[in-house]
């Protein structure tokens, strides 16, 4: 009998330190950060920091634009946080976003405008209007920051440069056909030159004036720069019959080279990793064969054939973007019509928290 007792004593032991592990494994598990919709709780809100701000481009035509701000203290998100703090819309379809110095820039494609935002409080100080003598919309698409001035892609074939103090546009140069994505990098500015064009623009920032073009495959919509004088270039084809293509572009030579294997929808530089995922349709309009891959810059090779579980997202990867500071992996997830979702994953792949968004969850800002 004492035999079965203490038998019977030892599995109570070992089973109570059983549900103690497996509680103290929740505390690692992945989370969902609370939502908050309120109106009065997000005016209420007088300062923005540690956090991350999510611009949801919305549906075109449908005029909600919005940001959702993430409070990473007091694990809460806030969806319609523009709308929250300034009493009124943010626009049609939100294109990008960046922060420099004390300013946030928000890009609004239909809407042809620049929301020019308090980086400490995401109140409006300016709307910067882009309209051409016909007051047609340029249409804003991606932003640019360099030595005090934001640079600006406009689907017209332009980009204008705004300065950062005075909030005025200084000045408006040719490109060429519908420009998309542009950054800053060696002491230039390149945008990349959607269809027909297929081309770089390489534009010196002291004189404002385009130097070349350099030609990629058909369509480029994305490009990023490394530190070893490289660029890479996404091509998206024509959605049919020509492929979408990932490029390297050697700036000193302007050679061109195809990386092979590879058909990225969105890729995101850090260091020397190029963060990319693909996906493919099948014969009902599903998506399949989703993959998260990690290109080495320096060894020019894949050093990762999945930096995430591809079972943790089981919609479609909208946006793709790395914290600089802790390497934490942030991808916006959409269905194209309903409020979209983020995942943040640390910087080995594990999934942390994730949040709710607006509809088309486009860009991730990381605010200290």
């Amino acid at each position: 009998m004492k035999k079965q007792k203490l038998s019977l004593f030892l599995s109570l032991i070992a089973l109570s330190s059983m549900v103690f592990t497996s509680c103290e494994k929740t505390d690692d598990a992945a989370y969902t950060l609370s939502n908050v919709e309120s109106t009065s709780t997000i005016k209420s809100i007088s300062s923005i920091s540690n956090g991350v701000m999510v611009l949801n481009s919305g549906k075109m035509n449908g005029n909600n634009a919005s940001l959702t701000f993430c409070n990473l203290t007091t694990k809460t998100s806030y969806n319609d946080f523009f709308s929250g703090i300034n009493d009124r819309g943010l626009g049609d379809t939100g294109q990008d976003m960046i922060q420099y110095g004390s300013k946030i820039y928000v890009g609004v494609s239909t809407s042809s405008l620049v929301e020019v935002l308090n980086a400490t409080t995401g109140k409006s100080i300016k709307s910067i209007s882009f309209v051409n003598d016909a007051n047609a919309p340029r249409k804003v698409r991606s932003l640019a920051a360099y030595n005090g001035k934001i640079y600006l892609s406009l689907y017209d074939g332009h980009v204008a440069r705004i300065d950062t103090t005075s909030l005025s546009v200084e000045k408006m140069i040719e490109v060429g056909s519908s420009p998309e994505q542009i950054i800053a990098a060696n002491n230039k500015l390149y945008v990349v030159n959607s269809m027909p064009d297929s081309t770089i623009s390489v534009i010196d920032p002291v004189t404002f004036t385009e130097t070349k073009k350099i030609t990629v495959a058909y369509n480029p919509t994305m490009i990023q720069a490394d530190s070893y004088g490289d660029l890479y270039v996404v091509s998206m084809g024509n959605y049919y019959d020509v492929p979408i293509t990932l490029q390297r572009v050697a700036t000193i030579t302007d050679k061109v080279t195809t990386i092979s294997g590879v058909t990225p929808f969105n890729i995101k530089l850090d260091g020397d990793n190029l963060y990319m995922y693909s996906y493919e349709y099948d014969s009902n309009w599903s998506i399949v064969n989703k993959k998260y891959m990690i290109y080495n810059v320096k060894s020019e090779s894949f050093s990762n054939s999945s930096f995430i579980n591809t079972a943790d997202i089981t919609g479609v990867p909208y946006s793709l973007d790395i914290n600089p500071t802790t390497k934490e992996i942030f991808i916006g997830e959409t269905d194209y019509i309903n409020p979209g979702k983020m995942y943040c994953f640390d910087a080995n792949g594990k999934l942390k928290y994730t949040f709710s968004t607006g509809v088309n969850p486009m860009k991730t800002l990381f605010i200290k």
